[in-house]
C-alpha cells in the first residue's frame, strides 16, 4: 500500500472551532519558541543558515500534534494512535508511511527539511514542510484505525491501481476528464450553497456523476476502481484536510493549490472539499470517519441525508 499512499485561508472559508484564542496563540508561540523559529505567522525559509536540530524537530512535531489533537481533529494525539518516525538528516529524500511486509507495523519515514527541499523545491519554508509531514503522520493515523485500513487494502484491485494510474486516466482520456470536470463543479458548488437543502439537491446530481464515471471506466477500459475511487479520495483527502487547516493555523498564505480541484490528482481536493462541507454546516462526524464509515462518500451522503439544520 506504500505506493499509493505516497507522495492564510484561501478562497474557501473555514469554520474553525470555538475555543480560548488566547491561551492557542501562547501555546503556539511556545512551540514555535521550542522549534526554533520566529513568530506565529512569519515564514521561516529553508535554509542551512535556519537549520533546526533533530531535537528541536520533534519537539515541535509533539506541539503540532497536540494542537491538531486541540483545534482540528480530536484524538489525533491519543497515544493509540502514535507511530515511531525515523528522522533523516542525509541520504536519499523520504516522507512516506511505511509498511512491514507482514502489514502488522508499520513507521513513518521523514526527511529533515534541509533534504526535502532539495527533492520537492516548491516547499520553501518550515511551516509549509511541518504541513506536508502532518499530512503524512495522518496516514499513521488512519493505519492504526485497523478495520478501516483492512478496507482500504481489501479494496485495492488486484492489478494493484496506484495514484499514478488514476492521474493517468484524467491525462489520457478526455471524456474521463470531462465527465470528472462536470462532477468538480457540483462538488465545488455544494460548497458555496448557503442551505443544506441546495447541498442536498447538488450532491445528488454530483454522485450520479460520479456512478457514471466510475461505471464508464469499467466499461470502457475494464478497471474497476468503483470501491477504490471513494477510498482513495477519503485515504487522500483526509490528510489534505489536516495539511490545510494546519497551514491556516500557521499562517502560510500558499494554499491555492491544496483545493485545486482541476488536477490529475484531485481527489485529493475532492476529498477535502467534503470535509468542508461538513465544516461549513457544523455537521460532527470525525469520530466516526474510519470507525464507522470508511469513505467520506458514505459519511456525506449519510450526513447531509438526515441533517435537519439550516
Amino acid at each position: 500500500m506504500k505506493n499509493v499512499i505516497k507522495r492564510a485561508p484561501s478562497k474557501l472559508a473555514c469554520n474553525w472551532p470555538n475555543g480560548n484564542i488566547l491561551c492557542k496563540t501562547m501555546r503556539l508561540l511556545l512551540a514555535f519558541l521550542i522549534s526554533g523559529t520566529i513568530s506565529l505567522h512569519a515564514q521561516t525559509l529553508i535554509s542551512d543558515s535556519n537549520r533546526l536540530s533533530k531535537e528541536q524537530v520533534l519537539a515541535h512535531v509533539d506541539e503540532l500534534k497536540k494542537l491538531i489533537d486541540e483545534e482540528i481533529w480530536p484524538t489525533y494525539n491519543d497515544p493509540a494512535y502514535s507511530m515511531e518516525m525515523n528522522y533523516y538528516e542525509n541520504g536519499p529524500f523520504r516522507m512516506h508511511l511505511d509498511q512491514a511486509e507482514d502489514d502488522t507495523q508499520a513507521r513513518m519515514e521523514c526527511s529533515s527539511p534541509e533534504i526535502t527541499i532539495q527533492a520537492v523545491p516548491s516547499v520553501k519554508t518550515y511551516e509549509e514542510w511541518y504541513a506536508m509531514l502532518m499530512h503524512e503522520c495522518f496516514h499513521g493515523f488512519q493505519y492504526k484505525h485497523t478495520a478501516f485500513w483492512n478496507k482500504v487494502l481489501a479494496s485495492t484491485p488486484e492489478d494493484f491501481i496506484t495514484s499514478d494510474s488514476l492521474k493517468a486516466l484524467r491525462q489520457n482520456h478526455e471524456w474521463y476528464r470531462d465527465m470528472l470536470s462536470k462532477e468538480n463543479a457540483l462538488l465545488k458548488k455544494a460548497y458555496e450553497a448557503s442551505t443544506i437543502a441546495e447541498v442536498r439537491h447538488i450532491l445528488t446530481d454530483f454522485y450520479t456523476i460520479r456512478n457514471e464515471r466510475l461505471k464508464a471506466v469499467k466499461g470502457r477500459l475494464g478497471l474497476d476502481i468503483i470501491e477504490f475511487y471513494p477510498i482513495i479520495e477519503t485515504v487522500e483527502g483526509s490528510a489534505r484536510y489536516i495539511e490545510y487547516r494546519l497551514a491556516g493555523e500557521q499562517g502560510i498564505t500558499d494554499i491555492e493549490w491544496m483545493t485545486n480541484l482541476d488536477s490529475n490528482s484531485c481527489y485529493y481536493a475532492s476529498g477535502l472539499y467534503m470535509m468542508l462541507i461538513m465544516d461549513k454546516f457544523n455537521i460532527p462526524y470525525k469520530e466516526e470517519l474510519f470507525q464507522k464509515y470508511y469513505t467520506l462518500t458514505e459519511l456525506v451522503q449519510d450526513k447531509i441525508r438526515i441533517y435537519n439544520g439550516n
